[in-house]
């Protein structure tokens, strides 16, 4: 009977072993650069704009991501000096390099200066953006991308990373799962350590 178990075991393991060298590897950490603009006319490419489209008009994206970026202001400050802070979330509609599509959403801190506390004229601004949620292609997204204010082409300079999702971390489990299974089935089983 041991022997058996043995060979279960054995068999499972070198199974488990070639199920994961037999996987494709991750996609990895992928570069991002885009330049975005404010558009109220922007159309994501794939699926459709939130029926919420935020408290700034969409700005529309091009070059590595392509798409339309929606804000959601939580919480601001505008100092007497003109300086600006803002915070809140961001959802991203879209494409990553014309092959990965789907949406993610981010949590932003904007800091900018201003020549007064009117909002008259931006000197500079810059955005830091956690990725932190997605769909669709972009489903278990990570990363973070930073915005730059162009002030005198009024245009965003975009810059960053993000790690896609794998689906390979979750074939791994199944088949982990899969071998507990199959030694629990026969018996075999651990109450602790390796």
């Amino acid at each position: 009977m041991r022997a058996h178990r043995v060979a279960s075991i054995t068999a499972a393991l070198t199974a488990l072993t070639f199920a994961i060298l037999a996987m494709p590897t991750t996609a990895g950490t992928t570069q991002i650069s885009a330049v975005g603009v404010f558009n109220d006319a922007c159309q994501p490419p794939i699926g459709t704009p939130p029926a919420n489209l935020g408290d700034y008009p969409p700005i529309d994206l091009s070059g590595s991501l392509v798409g339309c970026w929606y804000t959601y202001v939580s919480a601001s400050r505008l100092n007497p000096s003109g300086t600006y802070i803002e915070q809140g979330t961001e959802l991203f509609v879209g494409c990553l390099n014309g092959t990965t599509c789907g949406t993610f959403e981010t949590t932003y801190t904007f800091t900018g200066k201003y020549t007064d506390a009117t909002f008259t004229e931006e000197i500079h601004g810059r955005c830091e953006h956690a990725v932190v949620d997605g769909t669709g292609d972009f489903a278990g997204v990570k990363g973070a991308i930073k915005f730059k204010d162009d002030v005198v082409n009024l245009k965003f300079d975009i810059r960053g990373h993000i790690s896609l999702g794998s689906s390979d971390a979750k074939t791994a489990t199944a088949v982990a799962q899969d071998l507990a299974k199959a030694l629990e089935a026969d018996g075999t089983t651990r109450s602790s350590g390796c």
